[in-house]
């Protein structure tokens, strides 16, 4: 398939070039043929312009220019002046010329079916070259335009060696344009040679592949993509591993508890005592938490779940969460403080979901924020749009653990302080509820120790 694909971007341009140096070289055959034609006639014309200027210059007169000519010139020999007084005989051959006539149209040498003396048609004047004295028209010279003359040997030859130049120029170029077609060829095999393999590695389940980027053409875009894709899986694979392994676990410590339990009070060891039953009932509700969370989740991102939309203003959703975990904050020593300005307009998302996502936040700030700390929630309007905050100074977030924080069953432990947090699933749902209300949700921190402030932002209404 590569082999394949080199060999007819090798033809390509081969085949670019074939035609281009084929195109060109007619071109410049046709254009020098007739370049040369056309400067024999000038050249003629103009000899024999100066010529005809001569001998008017003498005789005073055009009369007789032919007489001249053929002393001049019969027999093919010498041409050897013959009369001292008269003008130089003629030492070329006329070529590229129709015609020569007076200033009245008369020819002055025979041509076509004209004889000496003999008046033209006017419209065979209308591209005469005119042959002047001091600035006075004196005759008329008829130039071959049709080109009805044979080149001498010398110019023969000539054309000759331009259609050998012109040879070897159009196979230099097919011999420069099957080596730069090898080169470019390889120059864009080679990087899809690359992803292939690596394409192959993915498909075998080695997720980690990353492909060296050599430009910034499509070929580069393509390669970067391959690789933001890569990696995307990697860290989805690693993603999925960790989920299995935290729901596994999650799952399996309150059912040891309930399996030990039930095993004990099935062997007689222990009978069940209301202190045992609210360990049952708390490990069974975990386990509902648990499986309601996943399916919340799985139901949002599946766009099933039901949302009932309508005008609310954050002041409210607000001073509720407050209401709810006001005692709480107090008894752990915290301050709980709700700002929001009254004239924050509404925003048009469901109620019981933005309560679900405020409570799920506040929950996390009251499990990192220390005695003596402070959680504040802030409603207030930005931009046009609306911008609730739910904001801590307690434990805080490393700057290389802010982008996974809302990752599903992400480590609290490593992202927030020591305590496990609840199930790593709660700032997911969050995420998950909020862009489904058309809102964007973000988290700050400065690092550890120095609190964290939840950002979530809505559209006007």
């Amino acid at each position: 398939m590569n082999k394949s694909l080199k060999l007819k971007l090798v033809f390509s341009y081969l085949a670019v070039a074939l035609i281009t140096v084929l195109v060109i070289s007619v071109l410049i055959r046709l254009n020098s043929s007739q370049s040369l034609m056309n400067l024999v006639s000038e050249q003629q014309t103009a000899i024999l312009e100066e010529e005809v200027q001569n001998y008017y210059k003498l005789q005073n007169t055009t009369v007789g220019f032919y007489d001249y000519y053929l002393q001049v010139d019969q027999g093919g020999g010498p041409k050897v002046q013959t009369d001292p007084s008269g003008p130089p005989p003629l030492n070329h051959e006329i070529r590229g010329v129709d015609g020569l006539v007076d200033t009245e149209y008369k020819a002055l040498i025979p041509f076509f079916d004209y004889a000496v003396g003999q008046t033209i048609p006017d419209q065979m004047i209308k591209d005469a070259v005119p042959v002047k004295v001091n600035g006075e028209t004196i005759a008329w010279i008829l130039p071959d335009k049709k080109h009805q003359f044979s080149l001498n040997p010398q110019e023969e030859l000539f054309l000759r060696r331009i259609t050998l130049a012109i040879g070897l120029a159009a196979l230099t170029g097919v011999v420069v344009a099957v080596a730069m077609g090898i080169l470019l060829a390889n120059g864009i095999v080679k990087p899809i040679r690359r992803l292939t393999k690596a394409s192959k590695l993915l498909a075998q389940g080695d997720l980690k592949q990353q492909v060296p980027v050599t430009s910034k053409d499509e070929l580069g875009q393509l390669t970067n993509t391959f690789n933001q894709m890569s990696d995307d899986l990697s860290k989805a694979d690693e993603q999925r591993k960790r989920l299995t392994a935290d729901i596994t676990h999650d799952l399996s410590t309150p059912l040891q508890v309930i399996a030990g339990y039930m095993e004990m009070l099935e062997e007689g060891e222990v009978t069940l005592s209301p202190d045992r039953i609210e360990i049952i009932k708390a490990e069974i509700e975990h386990l509902r938490r648990l499986v309601g969370d996943l399916t919340t989740l799985t139901q949002v991102e599946a766009q099933t779940l039901d949302m009932q939309f309508q005008p609310i203003l954050p002041g409210d959703l607000l001073n509720r969460v407050h209401q709810i975990y006001e005692p709480i904050a107090t008894r752990q020593g915290i301050t709980l403080k709700v700002n929001a300005d009254v004239k924050t307009p509404e925003i048009n998302v469901d109620e019981g979901r933005m309560l679900q996502v405020l409570k799920n936040l506040v929950e996390n700030a009251l499990r990192y924020t220390p005695a003596g700390g402070k959680i504040t929630l802030n409603a207030a309007t930005s931009l046009k749009l609306v911008e609730i905050t739910v904001a801590d100074n307690g434990a805080g977030i490393e700057a290389e653990d802010l982008p996974f924080v809302f990752d599903r069953f992400y480590q609290a432990d490593k992202s927030r302080g020591s305590n496990r947090g609840k199930m790593g699933l709660g700032l997911a749902i969050c995420k998950a509820l909020v862009v489904s209300q058309n809102g964007k949700i973000a988290a700050e921190s400065d690092g550890k120790g120095k609190g964290t402030t939840i950002r979530i932002t809505f559209p006007q209404i």
